[in-house]
């Protein structure tokens, strides 16, 4: 692994497994249940998810078959017709994308992540790496987001273990 990107593997992995203990837990019901009319569901934060860690893994030259392409793209909002995947599928999904990704960050050289990434993001810097940072953050914060409606929904925390 290149050097520049170990600190963001480090917390990609920890997301790893906080995006599935903030799931551990939550019914169906919950996770399609708005707490406002303008929050989004638990179910469609983390498909979300899902589909910025294939997205990620893409980047990173690791493509695999991102099974929720086109529900999310142009900053495309939640919508209530929207047919969105059971809770299991949704882990199920998140487990074959980080063996992508982590393949991909144990991998990729540092000509690649210093080279033109597929969008402009918020940090300024307009390089995979840059892409990856950016998306590393807004995946914790959807993580975080995960964790507050776990506990509004189940009355438990999100675990660390």
């Amino acid at each position: 692994m290149t050097e520049s990107i170990k600190h963001i593997a480090t917390i990609l992995r920890l997301s790893e497994r906080l995006f599935v203990n903030a799931l551990a837990g939550v019914t169906e019901t919950q996770a399609a249940h708005r707490i406002s009319g303008h929050n989004n569901p638990i179910v469609w934060i983390a498909t979300h998810t899902v589909w910025a860690r294939y997205n990620m893994a893409a980047m990173l030259g690791k493509p695999g078959t991102n099974p929720y392409q086109g529900l999310f793209e142009n900053f495309k909002a939640y919508d209530t017709s929207m047919q969105l995947p059971a809770i299991a599928d949704i882990i199920a999904e998140w487990k074959k994308a980080s063996v992508l990704l982590i393949e991909g960050l144990e991998s990729v050289s540092e000509a690649h992540l210093g080279g033109d990434a597929p969008f402009k993001n918020p940090t300024g810097d307009f390089t995979i790496g840059g892409a990856l940072a950016f998306l590393t953050q807004h995946e914790s914060y959807d993580i975080g987001q995960l964790g507050f409606l776990k506990k509004f929904h189940t009355n438990e925390p999100m675990s660390y273990n």
